[in-house]
């Protein structure tokens, strides 16, 4: 487990992909401000460094053996939504899945919980960075408020969290898969429409889903 917490959702199907919905989310982390970017780097660099010594001496996660720990590699768009299973797609009540490429070999996956067009979306990403150089596009345009990252383990590997206040609340996931790779999970949704325990909890439980199927 990666926290203390579970976290409880309805089931719900997922429809197919559309990619109206993907555009839309696009859009809302596009690269309008720079500052952003470097957060995600930071993130990055807190969970590979002190993170990892800082969680583990907590005791506050379970880590996993280095040998024994889930790494990711050669994730397209063709396969980065094939990261969360159907399984945690009913759990999660995704509605609907959009893969898009990223630049310099980036992949995301867009999972909504709200239909497309909504004033107020709801949903994840799951994204897999190859490099630090495709971390960098990840870029929050929205006023936000961030909070320091937390280091902690997920799955035995290190990683950071952030938590981002403004008209959307959103917890950004930061995971060190090996070889200069990242996973990048974020949970978003309308400001006040969940707890932030609730926006912490899932976004772990959802990464660590994802590791443990790569290790399976």
């Amino acid at each position: 487990m990666v926290s203390e917490d579970t976290s409880t959702h309805e089931s719900g199907p997922a429809e197919a992909p559309l990619k109206e919905t993907a555009g839309f989310t696009k859009r809302r982390r596009g690269p309008l401000t720079s500052m952003l970017a470097l957060t995600a780097l930071v993130s990055l660099a807190v969970g590979a460094g002190i993170g990892y010594a800082i969680a583990h001496a907590s005791g506050s996660t379970n880590a996993t053996t280095s040998g024994s720990a889930p790494s990711l590699a050669g994730v397209s768009e063709d396969t980065v939504c094939k990261l969360v299973n159907d399984a945690m797609q009913q759990q999660l009540s995704i509605r609907e899945m959009s893969p898009m490429s990223e630049e310099n070999g980036g992949a995301s996956c867009y999972l909504m919980m709200t239909e497309d067009g909504a004033a107020e979306p709801a949903g994840f990403v799951v994204a897999f960075y190859p490099t630090t150089a495709s971390l960098q596009q990840t870029v929050d345009g929205t006023d936000v408020i961030p909070e320091k990252a937390e280091p902690l383990l997920i799955e035995g590997r290190a990683a950071a969290r952030q938590v981002l206040y403004g008209d959307a609340w959103k917890a950004q996931l930061t995971i060190d898969v090996g070889d200069g790779a990242t996973l990048y999970v974020e949970r978003f949704g309308p400001k006040d429409s969940l707890s932030e325990r609730e926006l912490r909890r899932s976004v772990d439980d959802l990464a660590a889903s994802v590791l443990k199927g790569q290790n399976a």
